[in-house]
C-alpha cells in the first residue's frame, strides 16, 4: 500500500515538474517574442528616415512618368534591340509589334519640359507616326502625343502633348552614378500605372548590349537590379535624390520576363540627343564609318587567332590600348581619310583614345565638317591623319565594307587591295574583280580601282582568286617588282 501511494505521489511530482518546466518555456518565448518586438520597433525608428526617402522620391518623381499606349495605321517596325538574335532585348518584345501589327504598343515616358514634351524609347512608339499615341498623367488624365523625333541609334524618342504647367523632372549628372547606389524605377509594367521598383547599380558602362547596324552604335548603359519589366520601356530610372539618371529600357532574360538584370540608357547619352529631336526632330552627328573592337581574347577570335598576345603579334602592338578597326566602309570620313583596317586609333581630336567607348564617344561630339586630327598605330608606327566629319546618314545600306578578317586572309592586302571570284555574267571566264584598293597603297599609287579585273600577274593567267593569291605570294617572297594585266588598262607596275 505504500509502495502504491508513493508511486502515486512521485507520478504526481513528475507530472507537476514537466508543467512547470513547460510553463517557464512558454513564459520564457513569450518574453523572447516581446523582446524581439521592441527590438524591431527600436530598428523601425533606425530605418523609417531610409524608407522615407523611397516613399518621398517615388511621390516627387511620379507626376513626371507617364503611361503610353501607342495603336494603329501601323507601318515598317525595326526594333534595334531584336535584331541578331541576342539574349537582351527590350522588357516589350513579349508585344512585339513586328508579329502581330495590329497589337498596340504598352510603355512609359518622363516629362523633360513642363509644356508637354516627353521622353520615351523609340520602339515604345516607332511606326506608329498615323496612328494614335495616348498619354496617360499620373493623375489619370489622357492625351493624344505628336512624335516630334526619333533616334533609332539610340532608341530614344521626344513626344508632345497639349498640356502646360507639368511636373518637368529633373535629370542627373551621369558622372555622379556609382555601383552600388540606390536607384528607383517607375513606370507601368504590364499596365499597372505607377509602379515603382527598387534596387542598385550594378553596373555602368555597359556596351554591347542592344544588336544596333553597325557601324552605328551608341550604347551607355546602367545595369540595375531594381524590376524591369513589360510597360517599363521609356521610364526613369532614378537616384535617391529624385533626379533622372537613366531611361529604363532594356533586359537580359532567357525567359522574356525581368531575371534582376536590367539596362537604363545613361543620361550622358540622352542629353546628347534631346535637344536636336527636340528642335530638329533627328540627331545631327558626325561618323568615321568603322567597325571597332578592343582588343582583347575577343578579338582573336574573331581573327581566327589564339589570345589577346597573337592579335598583337600579328600587328605588331605593343600595347593593347586603342580602338581597333574591324571594318572600313567605302565613301565614309574614314575611307577618304585613309583609316586602313587593322589601325589602332590611338588620339581623336586632341583626346586619348584607350578603347572604343574612348571612341565613340569623342566621335558623338564632333561637329559635323570639321577636321578632326587622328592618331593611328600600323605596323609599330605612329601615322597623323586628318579626316573630316561627315554627317551620319539614315543607313549604310547599299555601301560596301571591307573588314580586316578577310583582307589578313589575302597575300594581296601587302600590295594594298582585296580581290574577290568574278560574278558570272563577266565574259572573260577567268581573272579576279578588285573589290577594296587601300589609300596610298602601291595599287593606288598604279592606278587600280575598285571594279578592275585583273587578268594576268606577270605572264601567268589567272582563273580565280586562290590561284591568284598564290602567283601574287611567289612575287612578294622574293620581293620583286609585281606586274599585273588590267583589263582595259594593260599592264600596271607596282612599287613597294
Amino acid at each position: 500500500m505504500f509502495v502504491r501511494v508513493s508511486n502515486l505521489l512521485s507520478s504526481k511530482i513528475i507530472i507537476c515538474f514537466v508543467f512547470l518546466l513547460l510553463l517557464s518555456q512558454s513564459v520564457s518565448l513569450g518574453g523572447e517574442a516581446e523582446e524581439l518586438r521592441k527590438d524591431l520597433l527600436e530598428l523601425e525608428k533606425v530605418i523609417d528616415p531610409f524608407v522615407r526617402i523611397f516613399q518621398k522620391v517615388s511621390r516627387l518623381v511620379a507626376p513626371s512618368v507617364v503611361s503610353i499606349v501607342a495603336e494603329g495605321a501601323y507601318g515598317t517596325h525595326t526594333d534595334p534591340h531584336e535584331e541578331g538574335g541576342s539574349s537582351f532585348s527590350s522588357p516589350d518584345d513579349k508585344n512585339n509589334k513586328s508579329q502581330n501589327p495590329n497589337k498596340p504598343s504598352f510603355g512609359s515616358g518622363i516629362v523633360i519640359k513642363k509644356s508637354g514634351y516627353i521622353l520615351t524609347n523609340f520602339h515604345v512608339v516607332h511606326g506608329f507616326e498615323n496612328g494614335r499615341i495616348t498619354v496617360t498623367l499620373s493623375n489619370g488624365d489622357k492625351y493624344d502625343a505628336a512624335m516630334v523625333g526619333q533616334d533609332p541609334n539610340t532608341d530614344l524618342a521626344i513626344l508632345k502633348i497639349a498640356c502646360e504647367d507639368l511636373r518637368e523632372a529633373v535629370l542627373g549628372d551621369p558622372k555622379s552614378v556609382n555601383v552600388g547606389d540606390w536607384v528607383i524605377a517607375i513606370g507601368n509594367p504590364f499596365g499597372y500605372n505607377q509602379t515603382v521598383s527598387a534596387g542598385i547599380v550594378s553596373a555602368i558602362g555597359r556596351t554591347h548590349i542592344t544588336p544596333f547596324a553597325k557601324p552605328f552604335a551608341y550604347e551607355d548603359f546602367i545595369q540595375t537590379d531594381a524590376a524591369i519589366n513589360p510597360g517599363n520601356s521609356g521610364g526613369p530610372l532614378v537616384n535617391l535624390h529624385g533626379e533622372i539618371i537613366g531611361v529604363n529600357s532594356a533586359i537580359a532574360t532567357r525567359t522574356g520576363g525581368f531575371q534582376g538584370v536590367g539596362f537604363a540608357i545613361s543620361m550622358e547619352i540622352a542629353n546628347e540627343v534631346i535637344s536636336d529631336l527636340i528642335e530638329k526632330g533627328r540627331v545631327v552627328r558626325g561618323y568615321l564609318g568603322v567597325g571597332l573592337q578592343d582588343i582583347n581574347d575577343s578579338l582573336a577570335t574573331y581573327l581566327n587567332l589564339g589570345s589577346k598576345s597573337d592579335v598583337m603579334r600579328e600587328f605588331r602592338l605593343d600595347s593593347d590600348k586603342g580602338a581597333f578597326i574591324s571594318e572600313v566602309w567605302q565613301g565614309t570620313p574614314a575611307s577618304k581619310g585613309k583609316i586602313l583596317p587593322g589601325d589602332v586609333i590611338i588620339a581623336f581630336g586632341g583626346r586619348k583614345i584607350l578603347n572604343i567607348d574612348d571612341l565613340q564617344k569623342a566621335i558623338r561630339v564632333s561637329e559635323v565638317n570639321s577636321n578632326v586630327a587622328v592618331t593611328v598605330i600600323r605596323n609599330r608606327e605612329e601615322k597623323l591623319l586628318t579626316i573630316n566629319i561627315d554627317e551620319q546618314p539614315e543607313s549604310m545600306s547599299g555601301r560596301s565594307y571591307v573588314t580586316i578578317r578577310k583582307l589578313i586572309e589575302q597575300t594581296s592586302l601587302s600590295i594594298g587591295l582585296a580581290v574577290e571570284t568574278l560574278p558570272p555574267e563577266v565574259e572573260e571566264g577567268h581573272g579576279v574583280l578588285v573589290k577594296y584598293v587601300v589609300s596610298d597603297s602601291p595599287s593606288e599609287k598604279a592606278g587600280i580601282l575598285p571594279g578592275d579585273i585583273i587578268l594576268r600577274v606577270g605572264s601567268s593567267d589567272i582563273k580565280g582568286v586562290s590561284e591568284f593569291q598564290t602567283v601574287l605570294k611567289g612575287f612578294v617572297d622574293k620581293g620583286v617588282t609585281i606586274s599585273l594585266y588590267i583589263k582595259s588598262k594593260g599592264y600596271v607596275t607596282l612599287k613597294y
